[in-house]
């Protein structure tokens, strides 16, 4: 039994027993064109150093311009390798429509520990060189995630278990 109070000890300060969130406020991000243009916003959030992105959610109030419709607002995650389609399924033009959702997801951040969320349009680019979509008041993405274990947990870790072999 005390082996595994230990373990589950170890596990806990080495960041991995427990998820951490962040919620990052969206309101007022616009989305403009096709992923990868300039005109799109990119934000830069600092996550942690080889962090474990595990799940998104999203709780957006999103307004379209023009004829865009609201399935063709997306964010894309980490270089877009992930994308979040908020409005999946609206063909049509919305004013301040909720979309809340959850995804689940296995982004493992770099060294820099920094996650890259684009806010682009798919499939058509209805307002060229203008805004098709953004996000009204309230409107948020939270990420879960796990912290990578730090080198002092780890060499803690290697202490332990020299420990345990000398008794």
């Amino acid at each position: 039994m005390k082996k595994t109070i230990a373990l589950a000890a170890i596990a806990a300060s080495a960041g991995l027993a427990h998820g951490q969130t962040l919620v990052i406020d969206v309101t007022g991000i616009e989305s403009w064109e096709f992923a990868g243009d300039a005109l799109n916003t990119i934000m830069n959030v600092f996550v942690g150093a080889s962090a474990t992105i595990t799940n998104i959610a999203w709780d957006v109030n999103m307004t379209t311009a023009g004829i865009s419709w609201a399935e063709e607002n997306t964010m894309g995650f980490f270089g877009n390798s992930e994308e979040v389609f908020a409005g999946f399924g609206v063909a049509a033009a919305v004013t301040n429509a909720n979309f809340a959702g959850s995804q689940a997801s296995s982004i493992v951040l770099g060294a820099d520990g920094m996650l890259d969320i684009e806010f682009y349009e798919s499939v058509w680019n209805d307002n060229a060189a203008a805004v098709d979509s953004f996000y009204e008041a309230g409107s948020s993405i939270t990420i879960s995630y796990v912290p990578a274990p730090s080198a002092l947990a780890v060499l803690g870790l290697g202490g332990l278990v020299a420990g345990r072999r000398r008794r």
